[in-house]
């Protein structure tokens, strides 16, 4: 579609063409409301800092609003290692999760932006919003145009310009490298390499990704922590490229003035523990459409009020489990000695649940 406003005032206004504004603009759709317009900083296919998997339930997701992740080269990827100290503690057998050839979400992105325009939505890419005036319910974009709204969406992830609405909360960091390499295919999950967090190293189709993740410090230098991550796995690869993200850590604010709401990572539909987040998006994204179309915004709000409860509950567990004493029986002890009870619960929890 042309780059374009068709006008001044819309139904929908979302900010934000991740997974989790388009999902609110394809439900939107679905329940018969059609005036709304996506507003998208980035130009598509865009980069977007992720480890490149999805579990079967996202998928399965994607595919109940018509895009289907076979098409964009998923595949159920082969076992992994889980590795504590960068000493092996258990093979997973893995039953849930996927990546593409990429090891990254550029091709499900964008094939998830196609389908939305082609669905009739209007994506106006490369502008963003620099004002926002809620007593006039109008937003002003960095190309000079003012839109009015009914309903604006927030989908602009953790810092995004809806955040400054929020609470300043705690966030988790994120950082992925990803480059050509001859390695073969192999997934190995490291812990102990930050104090919060865990690191990856993947290797698909001739691609490497490497990243790692931690709740975030800002005295910390991550960059340098990565780079020695790097040496003690003795990978050469140019940090030039490294990118890097934050996400959530618990439940924001899901409705202000009753008629602006924040979905996905904006509102913090993320897990702080494994910091999944796709599928929790794009049923945020569901819910919000749902509560607009019904003139209701109670539906959305008992919506991301069960998900509160649900990463409450994550939250405790992330305080635990990277406790050094947990850390140190677990992979020590429990890996060892209950290994198929771990991986069981691997993958019907912590990966099948996501």
């Amino acid at each position: 579609m042309e780059n374009t406003i068709r006008k001044d005032r819309y139904k929908a206004v979302i900010i934000g063409a991740g997974p989790a504004g388009l999902a609110t603009a394809l439900n939107l759709l679905k329940y018969g409301v059609t005036d709304i317009i996506v507003i998208e900083k980035y130009v598509f296919p865009r980069y977007k800092c992720c480890a490149g998997y999805i579990t079967s339930k996202t998928k399965t997701a994607y595919e109940e609003l018509g895009l289907s992740a076979d098409d964009c080269h998923y595949s159920l990827i082969k076992d992994f290692n889980i590795l504590y100290k960068f000493k092996s503690r258990l093979k997973i057998n893995n039953k849930f999760l996927y990546t593409n050839r990429y090891i990254d979400r550029v091709e499900l992105d964008n094939s998830f932006f196609e389908l939305a325009e082609s669905k009739g939505v209007t994506v106006l890419q490369g502008v963003k919003i620099t004002a926002h005036r809620i007593d006039e319910n109008e937003v002003t974009l960095s190309d000079g145009n003012k839109i009015k709204y009914e309903n604006l969406i927030f989908a602009d992830g953790t810092c995004g310009f809806g955040s400054r609405y929020q609470k300043k909360q705690r966030r988790n960091v994120a950082m992925q490298l990803t480059f050509p390499s001859t390695a073969a295919e192999a997934i190995d999950i490291h812990f102990g390499i930050t104090k919060r967090g865990y690191a990856w190293v993947s290797s698909y189709g001739g691609i490497t990704n490497v990243g790692m993740t931690d709740v975030y410090k800002s005295a910390k230098d991550y960059k340098e922590i990565f780079c020695k991550f790097l040496k003690s796995l003795n990978l050469d690869a140019d940090v030039e490229n490294l990118k890097s993200a934050f996400t959530p850590i618990g439940i924001r604010k899901p409705v202000l003035n009753d008629n602006i709401y924040f979905v996905g990572d904006a509102v913090g539909a993320c897990d702080p523990l494994t910091l999944s987040g796709l599928r929790y998006g794009l049923k945020s994204g569901e819910f919000c459409a749902r509560a607009i179309a019904d003139g209701n915004n109670k539906i959305y709000k008992r919506h991301i009020r069960k998900l509160k409860r649900k990463f409450s509950f994550m939250k405790i567990l992330l305080k635990i489990f990277y406790l050094k004493s947990t850390l140190f029986f677990g992979f020590n002890v429990f890996c060892r000695c209950f290994g198929k009870s771990v991986a069981k619960i691997f993958n019907n929890y912590f990966v099948n649940k996501k």
